[in-house]
């Protein structure tokens, strides 16, 4: 069977909230003036569709991976391009921040629709990275963000969008040489910096988490977004370290993981790594690693947790096709897989792609067949909004009833009163 430190009843109000969130407390504007290639095609309608949660699930992100939360005001403009660069190289995004007439600090990020639409990137995690920059840079002060070093400002904005193993792989694919590795900064003349750079900069904070450990780690990022001060709050909250010897124990640390990450792992390591990000939140990371698994070989019970594992690594980044598409390829054994969740991921799946008949069915499997109270509370949840969706408000408002009179204390009646009565 398989184990998660996430729980059930966390990961199905995540799915809730995915569908059913509000925008978050800071003010975001998209920019609706874009007019290239992909303007009419589906792909840049789905990404306009999921932007305001995308939004809101990257503040998620990002205070659950440095700590810290947005201000209570942040402006946030999204501006869109076919092909992005900056003095002329390629970007995937990118942001600006500029403080106006009155005061206002404006955090304009711009998207590479070509990289999102053809599926080299996820709105997901570019928008957390660009994310991470304009929340610092919020709580900070544009000056005194800029000043920090690099490796701060890159790296913990590769960290909270979880695109560290990801770079780490493109460095891999395009070859590197141990030697060159670390030496000084770059972007001292505001060029975007390498791929080298990009993983060595991830690199350094992950070697202080991994040595450290995360609440560490959030002290220090918490406490430099007053300060500033990058040596007094290495030395304060990592036990007197300076960035000198940082860098030499990271360096150390940074060809380690690099030359490990160049050996070939069998499809049994790669199912390991890919459940152990998976239980850490990096899902990102763990659909790379659980891709390179499914298809090195596995057995049977081994792929259906492989590809059990991916399916809930798609939902996480809103793709239920690519979910639905995995839960397809196994009929689960509950040795391996927990079958009424299987139920209910695949039922949420059609819900998402639209094919509400479907999923109504799958949700009334998963409810009749689960003895388990989240995917219970769950399935009425969902079956709620499918009925209320058909017209059918009555029957939704009954089953409102048997949510509240088999789970008095669910989270989820107060969401169903509000798809009833919006």
């Amino acid at each position: 069977m398989i184990k998660r430190n996430i729980s059930l009843t966390k990961l199905l109000l995540l799915l809730t909230l995915l569908l059913a969130a509000g925008p978050a407390k800071a003010v975001l504007h998209i920019d609706t003036s874009y007019n290239g290639q992909f303007r009419n095609s589906s792909g840049f309608a789905k990404i306009i569709a999921d932007l305001p949660f995308v939004y809101q699930e990257s503040f998620q992100k990002i205070q659950k991976a440095l700590g810290i939360a947005p201000r209570e005001q942040m402006y946030i403009v999204i501006m869109f391009s076919d092909y992005l660069t900056h003095n002329g190289i390629r970007l995937r995004g990118k942001r600006q921040s500029l403080r106006t007439a009155n005061h206002l600090v404006v955090h304009y990020i711009y998207l590479d629709l070509d990289f999102l639409i053809n599926g080299q990137a996820t709105l997901l995690e570019e928008m957390t990275h660009e994310m991470t920059h304009a929340i610092m840079a919020d709580i900070m002060g544009l000056k005194n963000y800029d000043a920090l070093p690099m490796w701060l400002k890159e790296g913990t904005a590769v960290h909270a969008a979880d695109q560290g193993l990801a770079r780490i792989k493109a460095l891999t694919r395009k070859g590197f040489r141990v030697e060159d590795i670390g030496g000084e900064d770059e972007n001292l003349d505001g060029n975007p910096i390498s791929l080298e750079k990009y993983v060595e900069n991830y690199l350094k904070i992950s070697f202080l988490l991994k040595t450290f450990g995360s609440n560490a780690l959030h002290r220090f990022v918490k406490r430099l977004m007053k300060t500033g001060d990058v040596a007094r709050e290495l030395a304060t909250c990592f036990n007197g370290l300076t960035e000198e010897i940082m860098n030499q124990y990271a360096d150390d640390f940074i060809k380690r993981t690099l030359l490990d990450n160049s050996r070939p792992l069998n499809a049994s390591e790669n199912l390991h790594r890919g459940t152990r990000f998976f239980d850490e939140g990096e899902y990102l990371s763990a659909r790379l690693a659980l891709t390179d698994a499914l298809y090195g070989g596995l057995n049977d019970s081994e792929f259906q947790k492989a590809a059990y594992l991916l399916a809930e690594c798609y939902i996480q980044e809103r793709n239920p096709q690519g979910a639905l598409q995995m839960l397809k390829q196994f009929k689960p054994d509950p040795r391996n897989v927990p079958v009424d969740r299987y139920e209910f991921l695949s039922a949420y799946s059609e819900y998402a792609m639209g094919l509400c008949t479907k999923a109504y069915f799958g949700f009334k499997k998963a409810f009749e067949t689960s003895k388990n109270q989240a995917v219970q509370e769950g399935s009425l949840y969902y079956i709620i909004r499918i009925l209320t969706e058909l017209g059918n408000k009555q029957e939704a408002a009954r089953v409102l009833g048997i949510l509240r009179t088999s789970f008095p204390t669910s989270p989820y009646a107060d969401f169903a009163l509000k798809v009833l009565t919006p």
